[in-house]
């Protein structure tokens, strides 16, 4: 499903009173919803979630590869490393796999992976390490392998 066909589907429901619209184009599914309170949509894919504030920040490469923010799935303080580790999990410019652990969130003494829902490149480590953050929080946003 190509980026305009998402951009048209939240369009749709910006313009519906609907809470979500869902669409399975072959292998390609999508479920967009509106957020809580806030007027915002939030699209999830195959992929994992994208909200349509990544989609607009998105960056693109020649070959049309979006950037994908990596989001904070409860509240708690955001770790770079996992629990009992010294070294942070990655870095800028770090490549990482799909399902590759890229930090943790800490809640009520419990450590949660925060992991990358694709392969790439991590352009960019949003919150600071040891910092709190909040549910739908950017932590980490992933790219395109330089070169790629």
């Amino acid at each position: 499903m190509d980026r305009d066909r998402i951009r048209e589907l939240i369009e749709i429901l910006k313009q519906s009173s609907a809470a979500e619209i869902c669409c399975q184009e072959g292998d390609s599914f999508i479920r967009i919803r509106r957020e809580s309170g806030e007027g915002q949509m939030m699209a999830e894919t195959d992929a994992g979630p994208v909200s349509q504030e990544a989609m607009a920040q998105t960056e693109l490469c020649d070959d049309k590869v979006e950037t994908v923010s990596v989001k904070a799935r409860l509240v708690g303080t955001f770790h770079l490393n996992r629990e009992g580790d010294e070294q942070p999990a990655v870095a800028c410019g770090a490549q990482v796999a799909e399902g590759q652990v890229i930090g943790t969130v800490e809640a009520l003494g419990k450590w949660t992976d925060v992991v990358s829902p694709v392969g790439g490149q991590v352009i960019e480590i949003v919150a600071e390490d040891n910092s709190p953050v909040q549910y739908a929080d950017v932590l980490v946003r992933v790219g395109p392998l330089q070169g790629s």
